[in-house]
């Protein structure tokens, strides 16, 4: 019978460095979302790689890596917080899901793509922050990170059939939040100059996340 040697300390920082380093820029767009400022989700990303090198040990699955850092990570986020009682200013999602309504019975499907597509990413972490993180979170997580419904609801801890009820909502809310916000943002006309980054197509349901 062959007796595996022992993992070495430097073998393990090296499968370490090797597996995680590759998705800390996500990560720290995820958490900066979620943030007050950019220190606080440095601060959040340095939590989350000391907490992963600690269970680091408990991962079974390379391949799994990416989800159990965005576990961690949203662990490390709900603890900050509960600490820092973020998200006190939320826009009511009744007002954002009837302009949403609106928008729908009124044939503006395309007037809302024209302004997606204008969305840089400063007007998307606008409209991530104004809807609460369980919506938020879910959406991003599917349509801007690319993870399956079973990947977030693992992460999350909640049933697959909440995920996908909160990405269908969510969607809805942005719509709304976007939409309120486009003659403040000037999207919307045909100014061609002002197509930027289209990230935030992704954020309401492009056609590029990968299949559930």
């Amino acid at each position: 019978m062959t007796v595996t040697a022992p993992e070495s300390a430097v073998e393990r920082q090296a499968r370490y460095e090797t597996l995680v380093l590759p998705h800390l820029d996500r990560l720290l767009g995820f958490a900066a979302r979620r943030t007050a400022a950019l220190g606080d989700a440095e601060d959040a990303i340095q939590d989350m790689c000391m907490r992963a090198w600690l269970a680091f040990d408990d991962l079974q699955d390379a391949a799994s890596v990416r989800a159990w850092l965005f576990r961690i990570l949203r662990t490390v986020l709900s603890d900050n917080l509960d600490r820092s009682g973020r998200r006190s200013r939320l826009v009511p999602m009744t007002r954002l899901e009837d302009v949403h309504e609106e928008l729908v019975a009124d044939e503006g499907d395309s007037v809302f793509a024209e302004v997606v597509a204008r969305i840089d990413a400063e007007m998307l972490r606008f409209a991530l922050d104004a809807i609460p993180d369980d919506f938020s979170a879910s959406v991003e997580l599917h349509d801007i990170d690319g993870f399956k419904y079973q990947e977030i609801a693992d992460i999350l801890s909640v049933p697959i059939g909440t995920v996908m009820s909160r990405i269908s909502r969510g969607r809805r809310l942005l719509a709304g939040v976007i939409m309120e916000n486009r003659s403040k943002w000037a999207l919307g006309s045909n100014d061609q100059e002002t197509q930027s980054s289209a990230r935030g197509v992704r954020a309401i349901g492009s056609t590029r996340r990968r299949p559930s």
